[in-house]
């Protein structure tokens, strides 16, 4: 068996991107959280927040997140699954409970630290629930929330401020494919 790998950081902070890329390249299976969760629902997560609430997106959130780790949700594979990078979304490990999904599972968190500035520029325009009802000042507060906690439970961060394929190039210089093997 194999660890997963775990990216995450900030909306905007380039996790899907990089996990595709880097999935590629370690040929592995590739899924975006939020991405599962809008399949499994049939509809989008501003839908999901409009009709039910954040507490209920919050909940299938968890859910998913478990398949995911436990390899329950089909990921884009290049090669039989051996592991899976997972682009977490931006609010999941806000919950104790997925902290101790990701504890339990053993995964590498790699937090995509990535300047607030550019993040912003990133999910300005987007529809983005939280995005749409926060002031540019409560985003930059959320972010320096956020921070601490990614920092806090990642096993390495990285500085996303270089092209994707220079930081998936980063990551895997860090984390070498043979550390990602369960002995």
């Amino acid at each position: 068996m194999s660890k997963n790998i775990v990216l995450c950081g900030f909306m905007g902070s380039g996790k899907t991107t990089v996990g595709r890329l880097l999935a590629k390249r370690l040929l592995a299976g590739f899924i975006d959280l939020d991405e599962a969760i809008e399949q499994q629902e049939e509809r989008s997560i501003p839908t999901i927040f409009a009709e039910e609430g954040e507490d209920y997106f919050r909940s299938l959130e968890h859910a998913v997140l478990g398949k995911a780790l436990r390899g329950e949700l089909p990921a884009g594979l290049l090669t039989p699954r051996a592991f899976t990078v997972l682009a977490a979304g931006g609010g999941t490990f806000m919950r104790e409970d997925n902290v101790a999904l990701l504890r339990e599972d053993g995964a590498i968190v790699i937090y995509l630290s990535t300047d607030f500035g550019v993040c912003y520029e990133r999910i300005r325009e987007s529809n983005r629930p939280i995005v749409m009802r926060s002031t540019r000042e409560e985003l930059h507060a959320l972010y320096e929330k956020r921070h601490k906690i990614y920092a806090d439970i990642c096993t390495t961060q990285m500085y996303n401020h270089a092209s994707p394929n220079a930081v998936v190039e980063n990551i895997i210089s860090v984390i070498s494919p043979f550390s990602i093997q369960k002995l």
